[in-house]
């Protein structure tokens, strides 16, 4: 059975087909030799998407849009900038800052880095910072987003693991500080 659905996943390829196609149909066709009913992959596929707690990943990838659309994330710069933007490498720390509150409201690193990155990367430019730099800078504070709770990863963790959200949320948020909520 794997061999089978190796060979044909290799064979797919060297025709040139696209890798999704190339898998879904090495895939059935695997499934459909082994005597599955394919019924049942539908049913599978269906009940695991199921989960209530999924239904908050497009509301954030809403309101991460919103707020990028919106010129939240300037405002969110201005508001770290008012914090920390004093310092020596301020804007550094500002970039951080803002990735953290950013992701924070929207859940999502990559809408961060996106929207932080917008408004911060020509900033950094004309400061003087190297542009590779700043490029990694503001890359490296968006994906902060994935352990600061509300986090998409964290809920799909939790519908994959069938843990509780709110339990992953709350040691998310609590680890920095060495509490633990079981």
């Amino acid at each position: 059975m794997t061999l089978l659905l190796f060979g044909l996943f290799l064979l797919f390829m060297l025709l040139g087909v696209p890798i999704a196609f190339a898998i879904g149909a090495s895939t059935l066709y695997a499934l459909h030799q082994s005597g599955v009913p394919l019924m049942v992959v539908t049913q599978q596929m269906f009940q695991g998407i199921n989960s209530f707690a999924l239904v908050a990943i497009p509301m954030f990838i809403l309101a991460g849009d919103l707020m990028a659309q919106g010129k939240v994330s300037e405002k969110l710069v201005s508001f770290a900038d008012s914090l920390v933007g004093f310092m020596r490498g301020g804007l550094s720390v500002v970039s951080v800052m803002a990735g953290m509150f950013f992701a924070a409201i929207s859940g999502s690193g990559a809408a961060t880095t996106a929207a932080v990155g917008s408004s911060l990367v020509p900033e950094l430019k004309r400061k003087g910072y190297d542009p590779a730099s700043a490029a990694s800078l503001i890359a490296a504070s968006g994906t902060i987003g994935v352990v600061i709770p509300p986090s998409v990863p964290m809920i799909i963790y939790a519908v994959i693991a069938q843990q509780s959200v709110s339990k992953l949320f709350l040691n998310g948020f609590c680890r920095g500080w060495r509490w633990d909520w079981g």
